[in-house]
């Protein structure tokens, strides 16, 4: 069981990036943030942090995330609440470009990073 005073969460993976998640459609993770969240599957994931997340920290093109009910956040620092869904959705070939509509303020500093992988 995980142990954190951030929200947990399940990350659903899309079949394109399942490779670099270790073949998982599914990780639960902790975070305050969509961002922290999708660090955290990074951090256990490093492969995958390098395909989702480009390096000024914005989600890479061709990517969207949707919580729970389908609301898509307007950026990387908006809140996740406990039991929270967040899924990834993949529209495209994943690169990272200067002109990603998401998080442009992503500079939240790095976070508790707490991962668990259920079957």
């Amino acid at each position: 069981m995980l142990m954190s005073e951030y929200p947990v969460v399940s990350v659903h993976i899309p079949m394109e990036l399942r490779p670099l998640a270790g073949g998982h459609d599914e990780v639960m993770a902790s975070g305050e943030t969509v961002g922290e969240v999708l660090r955290a599957v990074g951090h256990a994931y490093p492969e995958f942090a390098t395909h989702v997340l480009c390096a000024d920290g914005q989600l890479a093109d061709s990517l969207k995330v949707y919580l729970g009910g389908g609301t898509q956040p307007t950026d990387l620092t908006t809140p996740v609440e406990l039991e929270e869904v967040v899924s990834i959705i993949a529209t495209g070939d994943i690169a990272c470009t200067m002109s990603s509509p998401m998080s442009r303020r992503q500079t939240e500093p790095a976070a508790e990073a707490l991962i668990s992988i259920g079957d």
